[in-house]
């Protein structure tokens, strides 16, 4: 899917588009679990006998109590202290360590009433001493009376009740809104605003989905004309030979056919695929909600499901790549013959351009078949292992209410089914995107083609480089420039440790350029490494290398924006306050604060209404909002005034405290507080060491402090 990948970097500009459309599908996912939601409460209203309200408190009595409850209906001969009871509570279950089994609660017990002052409350029906409980204060203290069918005796448990669950306590404050209804048939009015308000959601929920479709549509549209106009210049900077070798009907198709296939393949990921998956966690959070067991036992066949989509997905990109090229074929054919049809007809070769598009065309079908065979077949694949899970959940399921286990009943086993349908359905409609991913990887990769020009070498999927702390390290390297006779860098091996200032200096040729050029990769070593922190940088993100490396060149680069956005160059977002912090350090706030604009001052292009000075004072911003592990100065205040660049050194000698630093310059204020100078000479290091230390000892070095740095230094001592 690299192809696939490489081509979202076309949405990229409309990535505010695509970012609502991903709220809208939040927003969709959102109101499609609160419609799943809802089945229960609605199966509660119409079929339960315990009603929404009993439901509700049912809940929280059990949170209270650390147990599950059951309201069981007496038979009519039942009598409890001379009384009967139609429905009690019973104990189905009591948690390990709870309340309840810490009180001395056990199964199969009925909880029937209260002990208290109030007679009334000694024997209480299910739904009422529900509601008691519910309603009780958290921490509070109640005694609980109990029958034991064995003994047939009622005996009182004195019991602290505990707090219910964020959720219960969520659905037990609805409810207390909600006017509880007499009887059954007042049951209507609350089902009709159930209703009601499912359909509000669906109604918005489709707003949503218009919005969304929407947006990734005109998203996606807006990158493939981005697209082609890449293309396009390519073409026209494409040597003729290309053409004369490959024809211009396969252009063609690329542009035409492959592009659209390709913007299927995005719509698709912006729109289904996130759709879809949001769906299913919805369906699957109200199904683990409703009974986790039952919803990780329909979720098993996920694997299978994943390794036989895989499976398709692989066949599906060769029989696609293949149809694009008998596309191609078929349109080669086509355009022989139009722009050749004088000839065609004059030598009566109608019979034979026939039979040779005949060929091509039953050749397009042929993998179009397949295509079409392997994306016929996933969908009903998917569909079939899911319902043997489903139907697993479905028989255990029913087990549970049969038996009256863990809690299931009719209402919660509906619902859940509900549930298990809601989240197949989406997972069924995926399993098709996953082979139209692959169609529109193919088309991807003879876009790509077309498009690949010879460029620096990356290494797919490389790690991210940690933030330089230990050494750089240039481990045996030899780099020659394309074409050259001679290297330009010979046998170069030199650690340098972490927060140390290196200066590097030589004559015009010896290479210092070429080397600080290896640590931000603008070149690549011919033999040898390059190392960060032991690390060999050609196997690591280059993004994540450049990111923790500032650099200065000689010849500044300004782009035609304002003057704050060329300090911001390659940052996102960067705060204000820190731009003019970082210009202040380099000076350029002394310019920038007479231009009526500010720093929203157009500098034109390549900097054109500024001086040199003045570029070069933006570039160390730059370098300095950045916040780099690495800093390089390639004769980097060499267009600064003495006076300016004192300044600028002042600020950078606190900056450069524990970065690690590479300068190049032909000034003594450049390089006086390096803790160390390299001396190249015709690509090989001639000496390495401190200033007096080499002035003693190396000859290159002395020359070149006499014709280079001596003025300077002797300006500043003078």
């Amino acid at each position: 899917m690299k192809d696939f990948k490489r081509s979202l970097k076309y949405l990229w500009p409309y990535r505010v588009r695509l970012g609502l459309a991903a709220g809208c599908v939040a927003l969709i996912a959102v109101l499609w679990g609160g419609g799943l939601g809802a089945m229960l409460p609605g199966a509660k209203i119409l079929i339960s006998e315990e009603g929404l309200h009993g439901w509700a408190y049912g809940m929280l009595a059990e949170d209270v109590l650390n147990a599950r409850l059951a309201r069981r209906p007496l038979p009519t001969a039942t009598r409890i202290e001379g009384r009967r009871l139609a429905v009690v509570l019973e104990l189905v279950d009591v948690t390990e360590g709870g309340r309840a089994a810490t009180a001395g609660l056990v199964r199969t017990e009925w909880i029937v009433g209260l002990a208290g002052e109030d007679p009334a409350r000694r024997l209480m029906p299910a739904d009422a001493l529900s509601r008691a409980l519910a309603l009780a204060e958290p921490g509070s203290a109640a005694t609980l009376r109990v029958y034991n069918q064995d003994t047939a005796t009622v005996r009182e448990v004195p019991i602290t009740l505990g707090t219910a669950r964020g959720l219960s306590r969520l659905v037990g404050r609805l409810i207390q809104r909600i006017p509880e209804p007499a009887d059954r048939a007042g049951r209507m009015d609350m089902l009709l605003w159930l209703l009601g308000i499912v359909l509000a959601m669906t109604l918005l929920r489709d707003v949503l989905r218009f919005i969304q479709e929407y947006l990734v549509g005109s998203a996606v549209m807006r990158a493939m004309m981005d697209l082609r106009c890449d293309n396009y210049q390519v073409v026209l900077r494409l040597p003729t030979t290309f053409f004369s070798e490959q024809g211009v009907s396969d252009s063609m198709s690329r542009f035409v056919q492959d592009t659209h296939m390709l913007a299927r393949g995005q719509e698709t990921l912006f729109g289904k695929t996130l759709a879809e998956p949001a769906k299913a966690i919805a369906s699957i959070v109200v199904a683990m909600v409703f009974c986790w067991q039952l919803a990780l036992l329909a979720l098993l066949a996920g694997p299978i499901v994943l390794i036989l989509v895989r499976n398709f997905g692989r066949v599906m990109r060769k029989a696609s790549r293949r149809a694009l090229e008998s596309w191609s074929d078929m349109l080669g054919v086509l355009n022989d013959t139009l722009t050749g049809i004088r000839i065609v007809k004059a030598y009566n070769m109608e019979g034979r351009q026939r039979r040779r598009f005949f060929q091509v065309n039953r050749r397009l079908l042929k993998q179009q078949r397949r295509v079409v065979r392997t994306d016929a077949a996933v969908s009903p694949s998917v569909e079939a292992l899911g319902m043997v899970s489903a139907m697993i959940a479905v028989a255990v399921a029913g087990y549970w209410v049969l038996n009256r286990q863990y809690g299931m009943d009719g209402d919660k086993f509906l619902a859940l089914m509900g549930c298990l349908a809601a989240m197949f359905d989406p997972v069924r409609k995926l399993a098709r995107v996953a082979t139209r991913f692959q169609r529109a990887d193919a088309a991807a990769a003879r876009i790509f083609e077309l498009q690949d020009q010879p460029q620096q070498k990356r290494v797919a999927g490389a790690p991210m480089l940690p933030r330089h702390r230990r050494s750089i390290e240039f481990r045996d390297v030899r780099f020659r420039y394309p074409g050259a006779a001679e290297d330009a860098l010979r046998d170069i091996s030199l650690h340098i440790p972490a927060g140390e200032t290196l200066a590097i200096v030589g004559g015009n040729g010896s290479g210092k350029t070429t080397l600080v050029s290896l640590v931000p990769r603008l070149l690549d070593p011919t033999a040898g490494s390059v190392r960060i922190d032991d690390r060999d940088i050609a196997a690591f993100s280059l993004r994540s290398l450049r990111r923790q490396i500032g650099l200065v060149t000689q010849e500044t680069v300004l782009f035609h924006a304002t003057i704050g956005e060329n300090i911001a160059c390659g940052l996102r977002r960067p705060q204000p306050e820190r731009i003019i912090d970082a210009a202040r350090q380099a000076f350029v706030d002394e310019f920038v604060r007479d231009l009526p604009a500010g720093y929203d001052t157009l500098v034109g292009e390549h900097g054109a209404t500024l001086s040199g000075g003045q570029r070069q004072r933006i570039a160390i911003a730059r370098a300095i909002l950045r916040d780099p592990a690495i800093l390089i100065f390639d004769e980097a205040t060499s267009q600064i005034d003495s006076h300016s660049e004192q300044r600028i050194h002042q600020a950078m000698a606190e900056f450069i405290k524990g970065r690690t630093t590479l300068l190049i310059a032909h000034r003594f204020a450049t390089i006086r507080h390096a803790h160390r100078i390299v001396v190249l000479e015709a690509g090989r290091i001639v000496d390495i060491g401190a200033h007096r230390e080499l002035l003693d000892r190396c000859p290159l070095y002395r020359r070149l402090y006499q014709t280079q740095f001596a003025a300077g230094a002797e300006a500043e001592q003078g």
